[in-house]
């Protein structure tokens, strides 16, 4: 699957920091115009850089700035949120992590000995998930799209099906009493809707930028929802409405 190899490809760049284009063709035994593909995207995620011949690895140290600094506002904030969210994972949880640039952060402050299990659609959680020794990682999607670092469309991953799903922790680029958790992009809402009817618990990691706004789709109503991890005290409609929902907010 070509989403699984670019994952598998950027992994074995970062362990052999380069690497020729005969190399990567023979290792993964694909076509030449298949891993020049391949190296274009990681090109465009700023990984590699093209040398002569291959391709070199980026070191995080040169690298412009990286995906979640460039692309984000209120970094320490979200950084916060994910250390918060990060002390409900527990041993032998089975756990749902969503692609987003605050629930990136959650696994810079889970104990990498701790034996749990990893479900993801986000490459940079696929990446940090491996400094884990005790984790068993299932990755879904099959379709990788670099603009998020994520991976899109589940139609025929009939894994997701068997999966229990104990806590799933999950971004929303709105949140509003009225339309609950909300995003823009329709492949990642149908996973997001998926994930979140089929968890026992679902949590939402947000900034207060995202509380009292609605984007194009929602997925999950704010009723169904256990946890909300934020920066500060949520409008008054929202933190009323958890308050009579049972619906803790931690900041």
């Amino acid at each position: 699957m070509k989403s699984k190899r670019i994952y598998e490809i950027e992994t074995f760049i970062k362990n052999n920091k380069t690497a020729s284009i005969d190399e990567l063709r023979e290792t993964f035994n694909v076509s030449t115009n298949t891993i020049r593909r391949d190296i274009n995207q990681l090109v465009d995620m700023n990984v590699v850089k093209k040398v002569y011949g291959g391709i070199e690895l980026i070191e995080e140290n040169h690298r412009t700035v990286d995906y979640y600094q460039r692309n984000v506002k209120n970094y320490k904030s979200k950084k916060r949120i994910g250390k918060l969210a990060a002390k409900e994972i527990e041993a032998y949880d089975i756990i749902y992590i969503d692609t987003g640039t605050t629930t990136i952060h959650i696994l810079d402050y889970v104990d990498k000995n701790l034996p749990f299990t990893i479900i993801t659609n986000s490459l940079d959680i696929m990446n940090k998930a491996s400094q884990f020794e005790y984790v068993t990682l299932y990755i879904i999607g099959e379709k990788y799209k670099p603009i998020t670092r994520s991976f899109i469309g589940i139609s025929a991953n009939m894994l997701l099906e068997k999966f229990n799903i104990s806590k799933a922790f999950m971004a929303a680029t709105g949140i509003n009493v009225q339309n609950g958790l909300s995003n823009s992009e329709m492949e990642e809402n149908l996973i997001k809707q998926y994930i979140t009817g089929k968890s026992k618990e679902t949590y939402v990691l947000a900034d207060y930028s995202k509380m009292g706004k609605s984007t194009l789709l929602t997925y999950c109503p704010l009723n169904s929802i256990s946890k909300i991890f934020t920066d500060k005290i949520p409008p008054n409609d929202i933190n009323d409405y958890c308050h009579d929902q049972n619906i803790t907010v931690h900041f």
